[in-house]
């Protein structure tokens, strides 16, 4: 019995043993090091390695952009867009060509020669004429000049005009089609940007919030009224808050060089965007959008002008059954053949009759007339696309909204109630660690959602602009602060 007695003490020696050591491994985590693992870094620290591409003085970075001052720098600056702008400027240098007469030919020719139309009578030795013989009489060296010039059938020129018109609006309308969807594409990087920043914040302000319940654990198991296991997770939960917050560097990082690239800067350029204001809802109906999509929506004014194109290349294809001519004028010796030493002019019309158009003229007007009827069933069926997109977009944007106020009015505020009170009842004992990790972890995600619905109002009001095809006049900021 003396010897059970010594194994079982022995044995519950050893369990304290093992517990005091654990105990004292939680609680003797040295100090320093939570400082040194909390302490932020830079963004060129922890993303490029300490290259140091940002400024460390916040007075040497320029002030934040506005995102309408960024979509205005975007418009000026971005290659692509320049690259449009060009391709319709050249073609509307091409608009008159149309109308330009053809060259005139200007023929000038020298020469000289004889006339065969004298006659000597041939006689024998008796002097009786055996025969007749021409003779060429001489013709004196001279010069004769002549032009033509061609024209159309009246008409031909004028719908060819119009042709390159019609090209020329293509052009256009597929230069205003860049810049609405650079416009759009702007706002949403500047957004994602936003979005990505109050990440950070969220998950710093996150990881003050984890330590001090990692403090108060640590004070509460050393009375023993809570067990080791909610230490430990108290730790977990704040490691995984340190790999949250390297996530959000990067998307913020990622979301800064898409913005750089479209506003044309280099990439390594520390862009900031000013923060958005509490929005207001949207003034207009659906009814009242859709109007405005099909008077402004660049790609359906294009397809328009791509009826209008086919139109007039139908026309211009039944002026092929119309001739063409030319006017013609001469004068000189050269050209008065048979009239020796007199200068003549001519004045004519040369008519290019098209004999072989029931070939060729025929299946050319039918190809057109097919092409013509494609072009309006296109136009037709992106018509009903673009109201129904409006719609679509219309009812986001008013979903979106009434989630920012749902999220920004009630859910915040509850959550952030339900998260003090959860934090005052823990230290008091009043509930237990999960309850608290709960309360935290809704109070971050309602402060995550309210930011969130906010950037998707205006994503989704962006995204409608670009349905309508121009930016909505109206003060889409209201006065809250």
């Amino acid at each position: 019995m003396r010897r059970v007695e010594l194994e079982s003490n022995r044995e519950t020696g050893r369990g304290w043993v093992l517990f005091w050591g654990v105990l004292c491994f939680v609680l003797g985590t040295p100090v320093w090091a939570n400082a040194v693992q909390d302490t932020p870094l830079s963004a060129s620290q922890e993303i490029n390695g300490g290259s140091g591409a940002e400024p460390r003085n916040p007075k040497d970075q320029d002030p934040p952009l506005t995102v309408e001052q960024a979509v205005r720098i975007a418009l000026e600056k971005n290659p692509n867009i320049l690259s449009f702008r060009k391709t319709w400027q050249g073609t509307k240098d091409l608009e008159k060509t149309a109308l330009a007469p053809a060259d005139p030919l200007l023929q000038w020719e020298y020469g000289g020669g004889e006339q065969g139309n004298a006659q000597n009578v041939l006689t024998n030795a008796a002097g009786v004429p055996s025969g007749v013989q021409n003779v060429g009489l001489p013709y004196p060296n001279g010069s004769n000049w002549a032009i033509v010039q061609s024209f159309l059938f009246p008409g031909k020129a004028l719908y060819g005009y119009k042709v390159n018109k019609d090209n020329t609006k293509i052009a256009y309308e597929g230069y205003r089609v860049q810049r609405v969807q650079l416009r759009n594409q702007t706002e949403l990087s500047c957004y994602q940007w936003l979005l990505s920043q109050e990440t950070l914040r969220l998950n710093e302000e996150l990881q003050t919030w984890l330590m001090r319940v990692l403090e108060i654990t640590k004070a509460k198991l050393s009375v023993g009224s809570v067990q080791i296991l909610d230490v430990v997770n108290a730790r977990v939960a704040l490691s995984q808050a340190r790999l949250d917050r390297l996530t959000a560097k990067y998307q913020m990082e990622v979301a800064r060089k898409q913005l750089n690239m479209l506003l044309g800067f280099s990439m390594d350029r520390p862009t900031r965007v000013e923060k958005l204001s509490d929005p207001s809802p949207i003034p207009f109906s659906m009814a009242d959008l859709e109007g405005r999509a099909l008077e402004n929506r660049p790609d359906l004014l294009s397809a328009r002008a791509t009826v209008d194109l086919n139109r007039h290349q139908l026309t211009l294809s039944k002026l092929g059954f119309m001739p063409d001519y030319q006017l013609t004028g001469s004068e000189g010796g050269e050209s008065c053949y048979g009239f020796s030493g007199l200068n003549c002019w001519y004045v004519g019309v040369q008519i290019n009759v098209p004999v072989f158009a029931p070939i060729k003229q025929n299946l050319q007007y039918a190809s057109q007339k097919e092409m013509l009827r494609a072009a309006d069933w296109q136009y037709q069926w992106q018509t009903a696309q673009v109201r129904l997109a409006v719609d679509n977009l219309y009812a986001q944007v008013v979903l979106a909204y009434r989630q920012y106020r749902m999220n920004a009015d009630e859910i915040l505020p509850q959550s952030r109630l339900a998260f003090e009170l959860a934090l005052t009842g823990y230290e008091n004992q009043k509930n237990d660690f999960l309850y608290l990790i709960n309360a935290v972890q809704a109070y971050r995600q309602a402060q995550y959602n309210r930011y969130q619905s906010l950037t998707a109002y205006y994503q989704s009001l962006s995204n409608l602009e670009a349905a309508v095809g121009a930016p909505l006049p109206f003060d889409r900021h209201s006065d809250k602060p």
